[in-house]
């Protein structure tokens, strides 16, 4: 709820170049977390530990801005960055996990609650930006000074951080005995046997056929939301009805995520929620490089709605399917390792829009992205059809007859978790 607002705040802020280096700086440290880090880390901290420990950096970058230092913002934003990674990872584990747990108990078919249960832990999140949204728009229209307004954001973020206390723990899947991975460019089977606790076997999910051609997706993603919080922003000048608007983008892409994320389970496949996600944010782009050229005129507040809008939808179908699919094909062997390598792509994209926001025009950005959208859903109709269902998780061998042998042995092959109150390892 805060970390949004102050996020969106940065590139709107009388210092909005430091505002962006800041932002980049986050999702730069981010990334390289993801790759090295937080996937071993929380493992060895557990769960809800992570969850408590890393959520306290958003809680002084938010404190940052009651005062402006570009040391203590610079310093905020490198420790977020650190944090977030952690955060993020272990929100996409114990998400998953517990929705494994619910089908287990419940008596369900293996992942056919993952879209619906993503879609509503995305729709809680959308719909906390959309307060936070709501209350910085009455914040800023009552005029209160800046230093107030962080105030109050930061003890909300204070509040958040004790209630994570409240979490049930959730235990780690565990893999054992040797991972094998077949690297298709090579006419010969490489195997590795790799500690599974080390920081690089984490590392080799990043060789799985399957994620590999999720990447441009992910990237996508990622490069759409630095699009969206640090180029659309900057678009509606005043403060007030900034936060106003993109309350409603939040409340659209918390609507989006949970009624997409129920469908994409049992009536529509999650391909076509992708298709359908690429094509809101490509008309809005052509929009944007054509009929809608910045700046805006500030009296059409309906473009903005519309603008933010399509936006939320594409970002919302994106955002919840990404997270479905890899909960399928990841969820009962190598959580952790599958977010953290997601937010690896995701945060790099996110990054590379704040970094270079002050020197590549707006229409350049909507080009390379209108590009990076066509080649997503070109590698999701090939995985799909090709390697491996988005819906099931089950590949083309698998689909054909039963017997496996070792040359179809995917990185992700692994005993199913079954958690209870004693969780086993089958």
């Amino acid at each position: 709820m805060s970390f949004g607002v102050t996020q969106l705040f940065q590139t709107s802020s009388d210092h909005a170049k430091d505002g962006a280096f800041a932002v980049g700086i986050i999702y730069i440290v981010f990334c390289s977390t993801n790759l090295a880090l937080s996937s071993h880390l929380t493992h060895l901290l557990g769960i809800r530990l992570t969850l408590i420990v890393s959520s306290l950096t958003y809680v002084f970058f938010i404190a940052a801005n009651i005062k402006y230092y570009p040391w203590m913002l610079y310093t905020s934003s490198f420790l977020l960055g650190l944090g977030a990674a952690l955060f993020w990872t272990a929100q996409g584990v114990y998400v998953t996990l517990a929705t494994n747990e619910h089908e287990q108990v419940n008596g369900l078919a293996p992942s056919s609650t993952r879209g619906f249960i993503n879609g509503v832990f995305l729709g809680l999140f959308y719909l906390h930006q959309t307060l936070g949204n709501l209350l910085m728009s009455f914040l800023f229209y009552s005029k209160l000074s800046q230093w107030i307004i962080f105030a109050i954001m930061t003890a909300i973020a204070g509040l958040g951080t004790f209630s994570l206390i409240c979490l049930r723990p959730m235990r780690m899947p565990k893999n054992t005995g040797f991972t094998f991975i077949y690297i298709d460019f090579i006419t010969e089977m490489l195997f590795l046997h790799l500690d599974q606790r080390s920081v690089l076997s984490r590392l080799t999910i990043l060789w799985d056929l399957p994620f590999v051609l999720l990447v441009p997706s992910i990237s996508y993603l990622g490069l759409s939301q630095g699009f969206i919080y640090a180029a659309i922003p900057p678009l509606i000048i005043d403060n007030s009805r900034k936060f106003l608007i993109f309350a409603f983008y939040g409340i659209v892409t918390a609507v989006c995520s949970i009624v997409f994320g129920r469908l994409s389970d049992s009536r529509i496949r999650r391909l076509d929620v992708f298709i359908l996600g690429a094509f809101s944010h490509t008309v809005i782009y052509a929009l944007l490089l054509t009929k809608w050229k910045p700046p805006l005129d500030q009296t059409r507040i309906e473009i903005f709605i519309i603008i933010v809008a399509g936006l939320a939808v594409g970002d919302s179908l994106f955002t919840s399917q990404l997270f479905s699919t890899l909960a399928v094909f990841y969820g009962f062997t190598r959580p952790a390792d599958a977010f953290a390598s997601l937010r690896i792509f995701q945060s790099a994209g996110t990054a590379l829009i704040y970094v270079t926001q002050a020197y590549i025009s707006i229409q350049i950005q909507l080009f390379g992205l209108i590009t990076l959208a066509s080649l997503a859903v070109v590698t999701l109709i090939y995985e799909h059809y090709g390697v491996k269902s988005l819906d099931t998780g089950k590949t083309n061998m698998e689909v054909q007859g039963p017997s496996i042998t070792l040359s179809n042995m995917k990185i992700d092959d692994g005993l199913p978790l079954n958690i209870s109150t004693n969780t086993t390892v089958l």
